[in-house]
């Protein structure tokens, strides 16, 4: 029964990740093969990835590769647990503390292993920052930028109120300001006042230059986030008229379409993008590609675009650990376990607090029959984004690879309440999470024997996909 569960399981991680066309999810979803004690594992294709290589004489050299030179894939390569789990401690407490330093983020300290290690690291952020305060706020603001911090937000105001002239720090500033609405959002809060507040930047931005491709490109944006999809549509195409070089335009008019599942155009968008990147520096554009490219069965061209991303070093922390998850999502589903354990190690030492990072750990360890594990992930994706209707499935599968029934049904329900107002979710994929989230409780009231239950929730299941064709 235990093996069925996971078949089952397995088959809506897969299902769910690939969001496709609505007018295909008929033929991906509407199954009875979701439903445990009827569920025929599906038949995946092995696909060409490269593999990893353990050509080591020992463990101490796999130890030493993984000690010099930041290499968490040489700890996997050795054969004594306990040197193994000592090797990925050491190596990802050093790859976070100079990770820390590079974007001055202590958010990285915190989650250093060793308590001396995790001290220094704290103090060693904190004094860089009082140095780049009065020597160089610029670049003190540009770090906060690239690095996602919403600290960026006060840097910015203190440049622009010091200098009204520059352009730029507008358009960062309102970019900031739109990025911390977006995080308002995920933890149940109102972002209005951060998206208006963007909206009241950009609007200085045009006072500087009212024909700048860069400040509609940052209202399209924002307007994406607020969200209004037709009017970001209209003012991505006014950044493209005015500067048809303007990669970011292209790429955040290929973001909208996604979100919209228009995945041809914002496939062809983003191709449009990756053109004109000549020496592939924006990797935002590979993220995307990688996902969408996934999300359309295309895996090994998904798997090389996210490869531009990760073999990449000192690159935008969100993508580059986006591009890992999406690895170890491909990864999984090869059946190669070890390197998907792998790029989620590295994707958590880029964004450890990224609650996406943990629903992906989470359906590692249904794979690894880690179902305790899974719970204890799964909830701390529901700590760092509590509207996240995809964390609560995660719990909801966890709780009944445990036998938690009850407590499954519960959370699962809780998700479907989340579904609606989850601004995680790209449009097309809510039916398909709703339907999972709904399959999880028939799969639940199976097992409890109240057939009456499991078909009323099955028929809902069934009818969301029907309802969206």
């Amino acid at each position: 029964m235990q093996n069925k569960k996971i078949i089952a399981i397995v088959l809506l991680f897969v299902a769910g990740f690939v969001l496709v066309y609505l007018s295909q999810a008929d033929k991906l979803f509407s199954r009875k093969t979701n439903i445990p004690g009827e569920a025929k594992e599906e038949k995946l294709v092995k696909l060409n990835l490269p593999k990893l290589k353990c050509d080591f004489g020992s463990d101490q050299d796999a130890y030493n590769e993984a000690s010099n030179n930041n290499n968490l894939d040489a700890c996997s390569c050795i054969s004594n647990e306990e040197l193994k789990d000592m090797c990925t401690t050491a190596t990802m407490d050093t790859i976070l503390y100079s990770r820390a330093l590079n974007n001055l983020d202590v958010t990285l300290c915190e989650n250093i292993r060793t308590q001396v290690h995790k001290d220094s690291c704290n103090s060693a952020v904190k004094d860089s920052v009082e140095q780049l305060k009065k020597s160089d706020p610029q670049r003190l603001a540009d770090i906060y930028a690239r690095a996602h911090n919403e600290k960026a937000i006060d840097a910015y105001k203190n440049l622009t109120a010091s200098d009204s002239s520059n352009i730029n720090n507008y358009i960062l500033l309102a970019l900031a300001y739109a990025e911390k609405g977006l995080k308002e959002q995920e933890q149940g809060r109102d972002r209005q006042e951060y998206i208006s507040n963007a909206l009241v930047i950009i609007e200085e931005a045009k006072k500087i230059d009212n024909n700048n491709s860069e400040v509609y490109r940052i209202e399209a944006y924002v307007n994406e986030i607020k969200p209004d999809y037709s009017q970001a549509l209209v003012l991505y195409d006014k950044a493209i008229e005015i500067d048809d070089k303007n990669i970011f335009a292209y790429a955040g008019k290929g973001h909208t379409e996604r979100m919209l599942g228009m995945l041809e155009e914002s496939v062809d968008n983003f191709n449009k993008a990756a053109k004109l990147d000549t020496d592939k520096n924006y990797v935002f554009i590979y993220t995307n590609l990688c996902s969408l490219e996934y999300s359309r069965g295309n895996s090994e061209i998904a798997f090389e675009n996210c490869k531009i991303v990760t073999d990449k070093k000192d690159i935008d922390p969100v993508f580059q650990s986006n591009a890992h998850q999406t690895m170890a999502i491909i990864l999984m589903r090869n059946n190669d376990i070890v390197q998907a354990e792998n790029n989620l190690l590295k994707a958590k030492t880029l964004t450890p607090n990224d609650p996406n990072l943990f629903i992906t750990l989470s359906k590692l360890n249904i794979f690894e029959k880690k179902y305790s594990e899974s719970e204890v992930n799964a909830k701390r994706a529901i700590e760092f984004s509590p509207t996240s209707a995809n964390a609560y499935l995660a719990l909801a599968h966890a709780l009944y690879m445990e036998e938690k029934f009850s407590e499954s049904i519960m959370n699962a329900e809780k998700g479907v309440s989340l579904v609606k107002d989850d601004v995680s979710l790209l449009n097309p994929s809510k039916p398909v999470v709703e339907r999972d989230l709904n399959y999880s409780i028939a799969n639940c009231y199976r097992e409890m024997g109240n057939i009456e239950k499991q078909e009323e929730f099955e028929e809902k299941a069934k009818n969301l996909l029907n309802n969206n064709k």
